[in-house]
């Protein structure tokens, strides 16, 4: 660069920063209070509990349905037991 090139700088006065702080502060607490007021709407919502109940439900019924598949498995190796030819005890 040409030790001729004019820079300019932009001064800021007291006046432009105070409005610039004044800016971020309120879009700062609009942030804030749309953030809280979704907490607290989804704080209020049911749907949380719903899925809570729902979980449950899904797991006693993953439960009872193992249990079954259980007592199933071991009344067909009681039948396979049951169908197996017994030894004849009369032959020596």
């Amino acid at each position: 660069m040409s030790k001729h090139t004019n820079f300019r700088r932009h001064k800021m006065c007291g006046h432009d920063a105070e409005g610039l702080k004044n800016f971020w502060e309120k879009v700062i607490q609009e942030q804030t209070k749309q953030r809280e007021s979704e907490e607290s709407r989804l704080s209020k919502s049911a749907l949380s509990k719903l899925r809570h109940e729902w979980t449950l439900r899904l797991e006693g019924r993953a439960r009872q349905v193992q249990a079954q598949m259980k007592k199933q498995k071991e009344r067909m190796m009681m039948l396979s037991i049951e169908t197996l030819p017994s030894p004849d005890k009369t032959v020596a």
